[in-house]
């Protein structure tokens, strides 16, 4: 039996029709709000882990424990380090989730505030300032949806350290 190509292609483009309808179906307000519902879950088992000092849980949070962590140094903070240091120093600093994990665990928990979670359903961001004895800035972490559900795929923060708001008139 011979199957005819304007067949085979009828099937195809009926087979995509249906999904693209599907699709559709997904990217309700009710799914959205779940996603968003479930970040706010990721953030706040995060937070908990931390005040733990769980670096299991923390490092299992994540897509992978090699997922890009940078930190880097706002202006003003360069510019006092950099000055104390009498030498050139990086500006950014490139880790890995196992590493960050490592030595988050050995300071007390930061201080949040402005949480703001954006997403589609398969990626989306979560943002917040911190606050700590080493200083403050901006956490944005990139997420993704596995099959394993919401994890971080990478973290990005800025560092504003307190000689520098010293300097800037902040204290």
């Amino acid at each position: 039996m011979r199957v005819r190509p304007c067949k085979v292609f009828a099937v195809i483009v009926g087979g995509l029709i249906a999904f693209q309808v599907n699709a559709a179906d997904v990217a309700t307000p009710a799914t959205n709000d779940r996603d968003v519902s479930a970040l706010h879950h990721l953030w706040n088992s995060y937070q908990q882990a931390v005040a733990r000092k769980d670096a299991k849980a923390m490092l299992d949070m994540y897509a992978s424990p090699d997922a890009p962590v940078l930190s880097a140094l706002a202006s003003q903070s360069y510019a006092v380090i950099k000055a104390a240091n009498k030498q050139p120093i990086p500006r950014t600093f490139p880790s890995t989730a196992k590493d960050d994990v490592v030595g988050e665990i050995k300071l007390p928990p930061d201080q949040t505030k402005n949480l703001r979670i954006e997403t589609d359903g398969e990626i989306g961001t979560i943002t917040w300032d911190y606050s700590a004895k080493v200083g403050h800035g901006q956490v944005v972490w990139s997420v993704v949806h596995t099959n394993d559900g919401w994890k971080i795929a990478s973290a990005l923060f800025s560092m504003n350290v307190p000689a520098a708001d010293a300097t800037n008139g902040v204290n």
